[in-house]
């Protein structure tokens, strides 16, 4: 007599292993998925019980020849065991209204129902204190916001399926300086969202150096049957956070920079320290003089000069001299001609 937890737990493999569409799962796929999780079953009765699931779950089949192909409704909720929380559906609405404008229409249908779901719980919970709850939660950004950049929702399918399975891709691509495209064959190897933008990391070809590449700006993707080439050595976190790929390094390294500050305008830096070992002091000027150990990037040239007058960098020497050549290139821009 069969084990019921083993058929719950086979049964529940499959609706796992169901993806949403336009993607589509055959019988055989699931039949295979479940030999690999140690379920030995037939095509037959992944049939039956898929077939009988349907009725009780909401997803559907099509055929493609002899084949039934299995997909969740692309607006599908998912289903919460345990149910959502109303706290937990807050924290995925604050979530929706900061990645909003920092993420890509494409990628953000993709967190679609789960964002749903959440604001459906918040407005069926009973209680006064969540009748007005849109009400209480707003994300404020820093500067201008800019559109995100549009992509290409087929083409983000198959790069984030050939990033998830380790695949090569080849692709057309269209370079931010040139209008022409380039045809390359690509390994995504990570991928990093930065002020918006979504890049793709990974190598070219055969080579040992990687690239970054933008995804809104890959024109054509067709994925390869072959798997991905890693680098030696690569990996994604010591790339952004040690190698600094994504900060624009100057070739200084680690500096030790100081500045004197506005107070107003060092604020912040005394409650988010640029450093660990940050230190600050009160100038006779009334000035916040700062000293802390940083990367020297372009980033942090950027920044600096964002502060305008209210910040003055004192060392060293060549950090200094690089903001003051940028602002009087600014200032020469604004004398009348």
């Amino acid at each position: 007599m069969p084990d019921n937890r083993d058929t719950l737990f086979r049964q529940w493999a499959m609706l796992r292993h169901i993806p949403r569409y336009p993607q589509t799962v055959s019988t055989r796929q699931i039949v295979d998925y479940l030999a690999q999780e140690d379920f030995s079953v037939t095509n037959r009765t992944v049939e039956r019980d898929l077939d009988k699931l349907s009725a009780i779950f909401g997803y559907s089949s099509e055929e493609h020849g002899r084949s039934n192909h299995w997909f969740w409704p692309g607006n599908f909720g998912g289903i919460d065991i345990p149910g959502l929380e109303p706290n937990t559906a807050l924290a995925f609405n604050l979530a929706e209204l900061h990645l909003k404008d920092l993420l890509p229409p494409s990628t953000l249908d993709l967190l679609a129902p789960y964002f749903e779901r959440a604001r459906n719980v918040l407005d069926v919970t009973p209680g006064r204190s969540l009748i007005n709850w849109r009400d209480k939660i707003k994300v404020i950004g820093t500067g201008p916001q800019l559109a995100a950049p549009v992509i290409d929702s087929d083409i983000q399918r198959v790069m984030y399926n050939a990033l998830l399975h380790e695949r090569r891709v080849d692709i057309q691509y269209q370079p931010r300086t040139d209008s022409s495209t380039k045809e390359y064959q690509f390994s995504p190897l990570g991928l990093v969202s930065r002020q918006g933008v979504l890049y793709l990391v990974g190598p070219l070809w055969e080579y040992e150096n990687v690239v970054q590449l933008a995804l809104h700006r890959i024109k054509i993707a067709d994925p390869i049957d072959a798997s991905s080439h890693r680098p030696t050595g690569f990996d994604l976190a010591s790339y952004v956070s040690h190698a600094r790929e994504f900060s624009y390094p100057t070739g200084e390294g680690y500096i030790d920079m100081v500045i004197a500050m506005d107070e107003r305008a060092a604020l912040h830096l005394l409650e988010r320290p640029l450093s660990p070992g940050q230190h600050a002091e009160t100038q006779t000027d009334g000035r916040i003089r700062l000293a802390a150990t940083v990367l020297d990037t372009d980033e942090l040239t950027w920044w600096l000069l964002g502060f305008g007058a209210a910040a003055e960098v004192l060392a060293p020497r060549s950090l200094r001299d690089r903001v003051q050549a940028a602002l009087e290139t600014a200032i020469s821009a604004y004398r009348p001609g």
